[in-house]
């Protein structure tokens, strides 16, 4: 028996199962952020009891009820992890409902004007996103907003969480009379000191 606090349980889950092959995750919750979960999970490890080799020696029901009688004396709320996933899928859906309406306007051409640009610039050093990876952004952006902040944004602010910055790789500067392409001085690697 393991009890811990991670942010993906499938990776979690394949981990454990590195070491333990027929592993199963017995209940899992959410709190409100990572120092509660590892706080409410040393609270209960603490009363637990454990086997010679240091695991706990309880069957999951057990552990289930020792995380809920913790959180209830901190006044804290677990949501069961099947209820937090079926909320991100109703936001997921929702907002992709937001974004096919604002699509069919007209309303998110500031977002195919930015993905145009972005595209042509990053296609200079060698970047790609496609269309479909730069709405997939997009729409975990505005899902990001609608579960934190409970607010649907459909904004340019929204850039900076959709399209990677661009390094600075080259610019063209005159030489002699002709054109010429160099690094530019932003990105030019420093001399290494001579010994």
């Amino acid at each position: 028996m393991h009890l811990g606090v991670s942010r993906d349980l499938g990776q979690t889950l394949d981990g454990i199962r590195d070491n333990w092959r027929l592993s199963a995750i017995g209940c899992a919750f959410w709190v409100k952020d990572r120092d509660t979960a590892e706080a409410i999970v040393a609270e209960a490890i603490e009363v637990l009891p454990r086997d010679p080799d240091g695991r706990l020696a309880v069957r999951a029901e057990f552990a289930r009820r020792q995380i809920e009688a913790v959180a209830e004396r901190w006044n804290m709320t677990l949501t069961n992890h099947d209820a937090a996933m079926s909320r991100v899928r109703a936001a997921v859906r929702h907002v992709q409902e937001k974004i096919n309406e604002a699509n069919a306007s007209g309303d998110l051409g500031w977002f195919n004007s930015a993905y145009r640009s972005w595209r042509i610039e990053a296609k200079k050093i060698g970047r790609v996103m496609s269309y479909a990876e730069a709405l997939a952004r997009l729409r975990k952006a505005v899902t990001k907003r609608l579960i934190t902040l409970d607010v649907i944004d459909l904004d340019a602010d929204l850039l900076p969480d959709i399209f990677p910055k661009l390094p600075i790789e080259a610019a063209e500067i005159y030489v002699d009379g002709s054109k010429k392409r160099v690094l530019s001085s932003r990105t030019r690697p420093k001399p290494k000191p001579r010994a």
